[in-house]
């Protein structure tokens, strides 16, 4: 089994979860008889402006830096992403509604809303929308690499393929609910009970303040605990004012439940 680790905040008296997991031998025993091809057109390609459709729902990037690239995605109640998995990247998987469950080859995470995942390169993983409304998920992948893709199982026969080509594009977005991050939502962007706010030196965290997302370089905490760029990490009003964010030469995004 693979090492995974797990950190906890209590929010109004219940746990939100944040789960990280590194690859195991298992990951690293099916990667390798796998073909692995990372595509240069995906990798290249503008997505901005466009929706890309799956057989489980759709997907857009939200938001790009040179170093992480936001995707927000919809599943629909009962589909699921291909078990797959990123040779150079990691991901971390934030719930923004509904419920998740995210298998991977040794273990099942359940993810409510406001819970995260970090996957590291190699974790192969796939997420299921379990909640009657199925799921609205944000993904941030590090570094922005979208052809870096190895799908091992797929329901609907996409396995060793790659990434979805133009036909599956879409700039039809009344058809969708399609909110990208903007200029103006710089202070804030909300979605549900969700608010992220895009801050440009540390962070600054609000009592209702549940994690924070380094978004163009890893951060430092004065007690010299390290959060990588694009890894989800649990934050308060409290932990953040015990132990301060050393650095304030980085963007964060912050979220915080309304």
């Amino acid at each position: 089994m693979g090492e995974r680790g797990a950190a906890c905040i209590l929010f109004n008296q219940q746990e939100v979860m944040i789960y990280k997991v590194y690859p195991s031998l298992n990951d690293f025993e099916n990667l390798s008889r796998l073909k692995v091809e990372s595509s240069d057109f995906a990798n290249n390609f503008d997505y901005s402006n466009i929706v890309v459709n799956k057989p489980w729902g759709y997907e857009y990037l939200w938001f790009q830096k040179e170093k992480v690239a936001i995707w927000f995605l919809r599943i629909t109640k009962g589909q699921a992403t291909s078990l797959h998995c990123h040779a150079k990247k990691r991901t971390s998987l934030i719930v923004l509604d509904g419920a998740v469950q995210c298998t991977t080859i040794d273990d099942k995470y359940q993810l409510k809303t406001l819970e995260a995942i970090v996957l590291e390169p190699c974790v192969f993983h796939s997420s299921m929308a379990i909640a009657e409304e199925g799921a609205f998920i944000m993904e941030i992948e590090t570094p922005p690499m979208k052809g870096d893709l190895v799908r091992m199982h797929d329901a609907y026969g996409r396995q060793n393929s790659g990434y979805e080509k133009t036909n599956e594009y879409s700039t039809d977005f009344s058809a969708y609910e399609y909110f990208p991050f903007e200029e103006k939502d710089y202070k804030g962007w909300r979605f549900r009970n969700i608010e992220i706010m895009l801050c440009k030196e540390k962070p600054v965290a609000k009592e209702n303040t549940l994690m924070i997302v380094p978004i163009n370089g890893l951060a430092r905490t004065q007690s010299n605990k390290i959060i990588d760029v694009g890894e989800a990490f649990p934050i308060t009003v409290a932990a953040l004012q015990e132990d301060e964010i050393a650095n304030k030469d980085y963007q964060f995004l912050v979220f915080n439940r309304i």
